[in-house]
């Protein structure tokens, strides 16, 4: 990567899915151990052994405050559970409701933190780049950069647009071969429903459990609940997904990328497309984002700023319509002054005029 601060693109699907390989072995291994700590769905529907203790943070009252699980706490889960649940209708969720989500019902700082911030705060400080590299019909891969403490220098976001089958059909109606048709579609397509997954282990150990049952999870499932790290079920998305989200919702190098494989989808015979980058392409998109402070506004945020620009539009067309007055020239003003005090006749300043002086150089004659 001293080439380049993207990356190569260059074996990047291998690199994602040699990731989620090793994610996956480990998780098998985790479950397999005799000694296993994982809690199961059965566990958390009822069907719990009480010889087998595990522990939860459930109610911690400090940064490393640990106590066994009760059949209260199962009960609290599944309450938990559904209550994440209403969050999240149908197949799915939108980019924007992924921001909102994790603006209005954020994972707090663990107790004790360090750095108080939360994901959606830590998103937008220190996520300065997700762009999507490749697709592969309705998914796309993009990468971001990673965070400062990482021990990686990307990571792997991967977005299934669920509506792609639709979009699709939509060109194929299309009357119209206008090049237009493709650029609609894609800019229809980034605001239906999606899901995600991301390679960081905040995604792996603190939200895959709540993509997986609120029907919005990309990856493998995950149905052991997260009962030490995130166990009342708040916020919804790392960082790096969030970045994501806002570049999905808003920016126009996302459109751009959807653009040209929905052409191509518009141009195949079975609305199928392969898309990618080329890494040029990439290292410009990677600059350009680096180089500005991108913001991740909520929906609230955007009303509010569509508010204050009404605010501002009515306040120019109110100042418009306002009638100005023309204010005299200083010199003239001088003049007038001059006459009104009685220290200039009427006579002179026209004896004065007829032989050509402007209004300042009787000013100047004056002393005034």
């Amino acid at each position: 990567m001293a080439d380049s601060i993207f990356g190569k693109l260059r074996g990047h699907v291998g690199e994602a899915r040699g990731r989620a390989q090793e994610d996956k072995r480990e998780r098998e291994q985790a479950e397999r151990k005799a000694d296993s700590v994982i809690l199961t769905k059965r566990e958390v529907q009822g069907e719990w052994d009480a010889a087998r203790t595990l522990y939860t943070t459930l109610g911690a009252t400090g940064p490393k405050s640990m106590r066994a699980i009760t059949a209260n706490d199962l009960a609290q889960y599944r309450h938990n559970m559904r209550m994440a649940q209403s969050n999240f209708k149908g197949n799915g969720i939108t980019a924007r409701q992924v921001i909102d989500l994790a603006s209005s019902k954020p994972l707090p700082p663990a107790l004790g933190a360090k750095n108080p911030e939360t994901d959606i705060d830590r998103a937008r400080r220190q996520i300065n780049m997700a762009i999507p590299v490749s697709a592969v019909n309705n998914e796309v891969r993009f990468i971001t950069n990673a965070g400062p403490d990482s021990d990686v220098n990307r990571h792997h976001v991967l977005v299934r647009f669920n509506a792609f089958s639709e979009a699709a059909n939509k060109m194929l109606a299309a009357k119209s071969k206008d090049r237009s048709t493709p650029k609609q579609t894609a800019n229809w397509l980034r605001k239906q429903k999606l899901a995600f997954d991301c390679d960081c282990k905040r995604h792996r150990f603190f939200f895959r459990y709540i993509s997986t049952i609120g029907n919005f999870n990309a990856g493998r499932d995950e149905l052991g609940y997260p009962k030490i790290r995130n166990p009342n079920l708040k916020g919804v998305a790392c960082k790096h997904v969030l970045r994501v989200m806002s570049e999905i919702d808003t920016s126009a190098t996302v459109l751009s990328f959807l653009t040209k494989h929905m052409e191509k989808v518009h141009a195949s015979a079975n609305n199928t497309s392969k898309h990618q980058m080329r890494q040029a392409e990439a290292d410009e998109a990677a600059q350009k984002q680096a180089a500005r402070r991108r913001t991740i506004k909520t929906s609230e945020q955007r009303a509010q700023d569509r508010a204050r620009a009404q605010e501002r539009n009515a306040l120019n067309v109110a100042a418009k319509k306002v009638k100005r007055v023309k204010v005299k020239p200083v010199n003239t003003r001088k003049i007038e002054s001059a006459l009104k005090s009685g220290k200039l006749a009427e006579s002179d300043l026209e004896v004065l005029r007829r032989f050509g002086f402007s209004d300042k150089q009787i000013a100047d004659k004056l002393g005034v």
